[in-house]
């Protein structure tokens, strides 16, 4: 298994993915959007790993520190959240935000996550609260303002500053991944 993962980016995705080169292999690693705004294409990155494997795919998870993977491995021990619905709350709020829901049973928000209704929300409330310790919240930045990030995000991607900036005048201030996609969606 792979545990972690240290190398040069070749190639950032705004779907998520991204390759890392190791010793002249690239490893494909799917991300949730908060770690990939962190990343720039060419210059070095480390990650926590979490390898997925099924009978037909080996996946690779990779986090910000291993306090992002526990908690990404806390949200896939609840029934009905899988690898990809773990990344898709991860990329929905920032791990501080989402570890403050789940303890604040704040379902209304993490329900706000693309593909999670309000019972799995209830169900995920009610399966990881007071189980998640304080440094699964603390590993990684806190996202202060999500127009900030999403022009990272952009910039990381190759688009150029006036592309941005007319792309995030036509989106509406929201979390992360909602502008995200409507930036991506106006360049």
């Amino acid at each position: 298994m792979i545990g972690w993962l240290s190398g040069t980016v070749r190639e950032l995705d705004p779907a998520g993915l991204v390759i890392v080169e190791t010793a002249g292999i690239g490893y494909e690693v799917s991300l949730s959007l908060q770690t990939l705004c962190r990343l720039k294409q060419g210059e070095k990155a480390e990650l926590s790993i979490h390898t997925y494997v099924r009978e037909d795919q080996i996946t690779l998870f990779g986090f910000t520190n291993a306090s992002e993977r526990a908690l990404f491995r806390k949200l896939t021990s609840v029934s009905g959240i899988g690898a990809r619905m773990g990344l898709n709350l991860m990329s929905g709020m920032s791990t501080e935000d989402l570890v403050r829901a789940i303890e604040n049973a704040d379902d209304l928000s993490i329900a706000r996550t693309p593909g999670i209704g309000k019972k799995t929300a209830q169900r995920l409330i009610l399966e990881l609260q007071g189980k998640l310790n304080a440094t699964a919240a603390t590993g990684g930045a806190t996202v202060t303002n999500s127009n900030d990030d999403v022009r990272s995000a952009l910039a990381n991607l190759g688009y150029k500053p006036a592309q941005i900036d007319n792309a995030l005048k036509k989106v509406e201030p929201a979390d992360f991944e909602v502008m995200f996609r409507a930036a991506l969606k106006a360049i």
